[in-house]
């Protein structure tokens, strides 16, 4: 018996050949046989639930409950009943046929969730309010994220939902929303390519993780005051040290061409590593070291300042620093290094996009030409965000008739 890499390519082409099926009842339809001539085969559908007499189905030889004939029958239902589809905007998640129709509503504590059925494969789904399907009012989930980062605790925004919309939640359940629509807006930010200055500031604070300390490093751009970078690491080593500046340049394409630190012995190494390089037109000449001539091709950017009101210093970044000392004061510190990660990241996209720089009088999001955010910044943000990440199922293998 020959195997097919897949039941819809067979299945079409018993569609296409237009004489192979025969409509008995809209839940019974007979479809001929393609490896036996005279037999055809009984298909018919009950609830949703789809069944097939011939032998391959019988025997329960397929890993997802269906054989050709199955499949031929619903793609012919979705050929039948294509003129009469709504428009929707919905694509199955099975099958990625836009010919859907509604389904009923699912109401659960965060709210109700429409229903879909897909008429090319018959399949079930709900739709994409909960946020790359999870079960939460997506309303709810942004409005925790634009709660915390301006400064309400976990507690207090589970509690805020309790009285004023009657959604009973718990701290934790809040927390796992912030921290992991945190990461998913992070990566869409990274991805927006932000056009940024060439003049950089980075500095790191402490803050106690679980009674530990560890330090929250920050890269930011002079001109347009956009975060560029936020990580998080237990020491201040030459790899942490360079952790923040790698991320950098993950979030744009400008090469700096002055590095802005305060004193801290791993700066220059790290920045020379990172972004050392040989004397290009536009770089600042560089100074040589006594008795080497060679230092006169070679590039650093970095440029020790001091951390007080002076023409330079790294006073834009101490005072980011400050202003996530004032987030994280009313928490007494964090308990994992992968939670505080997260509630960084977070931060830097509300900062970046949400929050207007008074300086600015906008966002440095906008400052650094990424599109402005229309209305409610954290709910768009997290339906840009998850958009990306929606992306459908690969399909198994089934045999053929």
């Amino acid at each position: 018996m020959e195997t097919w890499q897949d039941s819809r390519t067979p299945a079409l082409a018993i569609v296409a050949r237009g004489n192979q099926i025969e409509t008995v009842t809209p839940a019974e339809f007979s479809v001929r046989s393609q490896s036996r001539p005279g037999v055809s085969y009984k298909v018919t559908v009950s609830r949703g639930r789809w069944a097939c007499l011939c032998p391959f189905w019988l025997e329960g030889r397929g890993g997802n409950g269906e054989c050709i004939h199955i499949v031929a029958a619903r793609i012919r239902c979705g050929f039948q009943e294509s003129a009469k589809a709504p428009e929707t905007g919905i694509v199955c998640e099975r099958c990625r046929s836009a010919d859907v129709m509604r389904d009923g509503v699912r109401k659960n504590k965060s709210g109700p969730v429409t229903r879909y059925v897909c008429r090319a494969c018959g399949s079930n789904f709900s739709g994409k309010e909960g946020y790359h399907k999870r079960r939460s009012n997506p309303e709810m989930i942004a409005k925790a994220l634009d709660l915390y980062f301006r400064g309400v605790s976990f507690r207090q925004v589970a509690d805020h939902f309790a009285q004023a919309y009657g959604l009973k939640v718990s701290p934790m359940t809040v927390y796992r929303w912030v921290t992991e629509y945190s990461r998913l807006a992070g990566e869409w930010l990274n991805a927006q390519g932000a056009k940024v200055g060439e003049r950089w500031n980075v500095d790191e604070t402490m803050v106690s993780i679980d009674g530990d300390k560890h330090w929250v490093w920050n890269v930011m751009d002079s001109e347009t005051r956009f975060l560029l970078a936020s990580t998080v690491s237990r020491t201040r080593t030459m790899k942490a040290t360079r952790a923040p500046l790698q991320k950098a340049k993950e979030a744009t394409d400008v090469l700096p061409t002055e590095i802005r630190t305060d004193g801290m012995a791993a700066y220059p190494e790290a920045i020379k590593r990172e972004f050392g390089r040989r004397h290009q037109p536009g770089d600042p000449d560089p100074a040589p070291k006594q008795g080497n001539s060679r230092n006169w091709s070679w590039f650093s950017p970095h440029k020790v300042v001091p951390s007080v009101r002076a023409p330079e210093s790294n006073n834009i970044v101490e005072r980011l620093n400050g202003s996530q000392r004032d987030r994280t004061r009313p928490m007494r510190g964090f308990d994992t290094v992968a939670g505080t990660e997260a509630l960084s990241e977070g931060w830097r996209v509300h900062y970046d996009l949400v929050r207007t720089h008074l300086a600015l009088g906008t966002t440095p999001g906008v400052a650094a030409g990424i599109p402005e955010i229309p209305g409610f910044k954290w709910a768009e943000i997290l339906k840009l965000a998850t958009r990306r990440i929606d992306t459908p199922a690969e399909g198994g293998a089934a045999p053929a008739d």
